[in-house]
């Protein structure tokens, strides 16, 4: 500067006024932080930075965290960045505008779930299956749970989507209260089983073949001679025989319609003879056969109801001795070379025999021995089912239809027959149940462990079942569109118990036991004429109930 008068003050004023238009930029170069900053301001020997919004310091050079501050306003979660924020959501949820979060509804998509059922949730979504069904995630499909695995039950069947529990009633057990356990199957009504161990059942084979088979040899010619008690309510069956071979002389001693019926062949002669009372009214019956002269003598109670001349030897002689084969409850040889057909299969009873004129102990001995061979000492009218098998029928229905009727002293509350007529004790009420198939068609509860005689009456015609027990009706399950029973299909009837079936497939599995009389179609069943039968059923007499236990 150029000096000039004036006061002194003045020239001190212009001397700093230059220095300070002297100084440099003081934004050239910037200080400033060039992210943070907008522009710099240069205050002639300072600067001021301008932040951008989301920074701070005097030089830009800190970030603002707007997150501390409510969240920077964020519905879900707030993520800080430098000189910035944005909002981001929680899974199942998506960002609507800046801030806000609205939930994703996956069951838009068809796929999601696959095979199971979509069900959107907030923030997320599930795949349901049935009761029964879990959810596989890399499959996309609803498999089954195999509940047996975790020991569910004793006796456990996996079905899809559930389970059965069950247990083997041929093995003499049933489902316990708990539906989960077995228990054993109780008898609820006694029977009076006491057997006679002198006695004789010749009724023990279903296949018709002799209980016992004797040969007798003697020295010197003898007439034949046999003397036994019968007591029998069976109307048809082989009591004994005797003689050589089938083409030899020989006499068969039988029981048609009631009545005693002698078949004898002598050489090229054959004679069928029957006379004298009914015998089969289950009274003991004194019977004696006895050969005198060139007669055959029958007596009932001491009194001849048949005389019959022969002529012929009921012995044969072989190398010098005479020889006689005797077999009871039933024939040496096929049953369509008798005279006169008749079912070999007698359910009879016998005791104090004596055959030409002696007793033989070797016979005794073996039935002491076997229960089997011994008969009830008290008997009356009816089948028995001991709860260990059951009886075959081959049955043509035709199409019009099966009637049928049950007369029964039940003794344990549980049984089927494969015409599907069942009594089943759920927990402690029984019920008598008709299915077909392993649908029940009707029902009807019913308490017959009671020691009594109950009528059960079943007619099933294409779609329609009618159930009454003791003539009160049952209740009918009929659904449109139900399958109908074609009866005119061969069909195979099970009386007293199921074939070898699954027992998942069915609600009772055990065997009937007690006394039972069926009627199908007006027709009275006779098991001796089954196809087949449980050796230990019989046919024609059941033991005196005893009472309910």
């Amino acid at each position: 500067a150029m000096d000039q008068p004036g006061p002194a003050w003045l020239k001190h004023f212009t001397l700093y006024s230059n220095r300070a238009m002297d100084q440099p930029d003081q934004c050239s170069p910037s200080p400033c932080n060039p992210r943070g900053t907008v522009r710099c301001e240069d205050q002639k020997g300072d600067f001021l930075c301008h932040c951008f919004t989301g920074w701070t310091g005097v030089r830009c050079e800190k970030d603002v965290n707007e997150c501390i501050k409510k969240n920077g306003g964020c519905n879900h979660e707030c993520n800080n960045t430098m000189g910035s924020y944005h909002c981001s959501c929680h899974r199942g949820y998506m960002l609507v505008g800046p801030q806000r979060c609205n939930d994703v509804d996956e069951c838009q998509d068809p796929g999601m779930c696959g095979t199971a059922r979509c069900v959107n949730q907030d923030g997320a979504y599930d795949c349901l299956c049935e009761t029964g069904y879990v959810y596989d995630n890399n499959t996309k499909t609803c498999l089954d749970v195999d509940e047996c695995e975790q020991g569910v039950c004793e006796e456990c069947v996996n079905t899809p989507g559930s389970f059965r529990c069950f247990c083997d009633g041929r093995q003499g057990k049933k489902l316990s209260h708990d539906l989960r356990s077995c228990q054993e199957i109780t008898t609820c009504v006694s029977l009076t089983m006491k057997r006679n161990s002198r006695s004789l059942y010749l009724g023990r084979m279903f296949s018709g073949v002799p209980v016992v088979r004797l040969r007798f040899r003697r020295r010197v010619q003898t007439g034949f001679s046999a003397e036994f008690d019968l007591r029998t309510f069976d109307p048809e069956g082989v009591i004994f025989f005797a003689g050589g071979h089938l083409n030899s002389s020989w006499i068969v001693l039988a029981m048609h319609h009631g009545k005693l019926e002698l078949q004898l062949r002598y050489g090229a002669v054959s004679r069928v003879t029957s006379s004298g009372p009914a015998v089969n009214d289950g009274q003991w019956r004194k019977i004696s056969v006895e050969e005198q002269g060139r007669s055959l003598v029958i007596k009932i109670d001491r009194e001849a109801v048949m005389k019959i001349a022969v002529n012929g030897d009921l012995f044969t002689l072989k190398k010098g001795m005479h020889e006689l084969n005797l077999t009871v409850g039933g024939v040496p040889f096929k049953e369509d070379s008798l005279i006169n057909q008749v079912n070999p299969r007698f359910d009879g009873c016998m005791r104090e025999w004596r055959w030409l004129t002696g007793e033989d102990t070797s016979i005794q001995e073996t039935i002491r021995s076997n229960d089997n061979m011994q008969c009830f000492s008290t008997e009356n009218p009816g089948t028995y089912y001991p709860g260990t098998g059951f009886a075959l029928f081959n049955i043509t229905y035709g199409g019009s239809g099966v009637c049928v009727y049950v007369s029964m002293h039940l003794l344990i509350c549980m049984y089927r027959l494969h015409i599907d007529l069942c009594v089943y004790n759920h927990i402690s009420l029984p019920y008598v149940l008709v299915s077909v198939g392993d649908v029940i068609v009707a029902s009807a509860p019913a308490f017959l462990c009671d020691a009594e005689v109950h009528e059960v009456n079943v007619t099933v015609s294409g779609n329609l079942t009618i159930l009454e027990v003791d003539g009160q009706p049952g209740q009918s399950h009929t659904t449109p569109g139900q399958e109908t029973v074609d009866l005119s299909l061969p069909s195979t009837t099970f009386i007293g118990g199921l074939p070898d079936v699954p027992l998942v497939s069915t609600l009772v599995s055990s065997f009937y036991s007690g006394c039972m009389e069926v009627t199908i179609n007006g027709l009275a069943l006779d098991l001796d004429e089954a196809f087949h039968k449980h050796n230990d059923i019989r046919s024609h007499s059941c033991p005196l109930l005893g009472g309910a236990l």
